[in-house]
């Protein structure tokens, strides 16, 4: 059966909060796309108790109609779960701030950002 992904700035708009996610990228650095196993990760997420979804990644020059970049949502609120975020980079990044896992990259987008692209929320290209 077929499941509607929101999109990490749909997400962010839907609560109107900043939103932290771990974006999934390949050796080049490029996205990988929303069909990309990662029972790994979110199954250590499970572990810590880190509420997590799988979503489409964020854009700013493509619009994505079906499929497209993936990432994972990290139910993180930016001021009540400070702890939680430092669990996650310490395991995600390296001391000097990069990505230490490959395939994965901790990220936060920002409501604004997140809101100057509010026009893709309808029905017909908010879901997958």
């Amino acid at each position: 059966m077929a499941e509607a992904l929101e999109t990490i700035d749909g997400i962010a708009r839907r609560l109107g909060r900043d939103v932290y996610y771990l974006a999934l990228v390949n050796e080049a650095g490029g996205f990988r796309d929303i069909y990309t196993d990662v029972s790994e990760i979110t199954d250590w997420l499970d572990v810590r108790q880190i509420g997590w979804s799988l979503c489409a990644g964020f854009d700013e020059n493509t619009d994505w109609i079906e499929g497209g970049p993936g990432c994972i949502f990290l139910d993180i609120h930016p001021e009540l779960g400070p702890e939680a975020m430092e669990i996650v980079e310490a395991h995600f990044m390296n001391a000097e701030g990069e990505p230490s896992v490959p395939g994965y990259a901790p990220a936060m987008l920002r409501l604004m950002k997140a809101l100057s692209f509010a026009g893709r929320d309808n029905a017909d290209r908010q879901n997958f």
